[in-house]
């Protein structure tokens, strides 16, 4: 590692960009070496100039930051990735490591973690910052330990949904594929021919079985699964 480990910043927000340089460039072994506003800038950036870290946001226009990881993964697989995202979802988290990324980071954590989430990355360990790991998917910021939650919570994500990962019935795909397709739970039981409440019901069991919390991430979960529309803010 250089005496100063170089970093690109990616965000599609200028402001945002301009503050996390100012406090990264501020530690005497980091500094930030360019900057994108999106993904194709970003794997522009990687050609051209030398970096140990990309720091990117996952919510971009374009192509999404998930995206990036895989794609800059096929091509530098050492490059320490960190996520410096919006979201502080768990099921967001969990995708971005599987995807590659040794770090996640919220834009709500204090920037205190995004520096510890660098240096760990640059060690390749593992790090989520704490509001992700307080919702109870993550207690610890060890390699072993995040593999381990990543293989159990995160299985869904790696085979086809027509496995019905995660010990979803036929129903429950069913009634997650017409509610994030926009459709009320009235409809949803129209549809299946079932009542509100045995949507109601089925809907609590799904989010048990997924370990979601929020419509956000059930959306989330679906795209990952090749279904359902793509979540806002990731991409075309």
């Amino acid at each position: 590692m250089p005496l100063e480990s170089r970093i690109i910043l990616v965000d599609d927000h200028a402001a945002v960009r301009a503050g996390y340089k100012r406090f990264i460039d501020s530690e005497t072994d980091l500094i930030v070496v360019g900057e994108a506003g999106n993904a194709d800038q970003a794997f522009a950036l990687l050609k051209t100039h030398a970096c140990d870290a990309l720091v990117l946001d996952i919510s971009m226009p374009g192509q999404s930051g998930l995206e990036l990881i895989k794609r800059v993964r096929l091509k530098w697989p050492k490059l320490a990735l960190v996520v410096l995202s919006m979201h502080d979802s768990p099921v967001v988290a969990a995708k971005a490591l599987e995807q590659g990324a040794r770090a996640y980071v919220t834009k709500s954590s204090e920037p205190e973690e995004l520096i510890q989430g660098i240096r760990m990355a640059l060690g390749e360990q593992t790090f989520v910052s704490g509001d992700v790991q307080s919702q109870g998917m993550f207690n610890s910021t060890g390699p072993q330990y995040a593999q381990e939650n990543l293989q159990q919570h995160t299985h869904a994500t790696q085979e086809p949904a027509t496995t019905l990962t995660c010990g979803l019935t036929p129903r429950e795909v069913d009634v997650v594929r017409l509610l994030v397709e926009g459709h009320t739970i009235e409809q949803v039981g129209v549809s299946l021919g079932i009542s509100g409440k045995t949507v109601s019901n089925n809907l609590s069991q799904i989010r048990q079985k997924l370990g979601v919390q929020t419509d956000f991430e059930l959306a989330f979960w679906a795209w990952s699964q090749g279904f359902g529309r793509k979540p806002p803010g990731f991409g075309k």
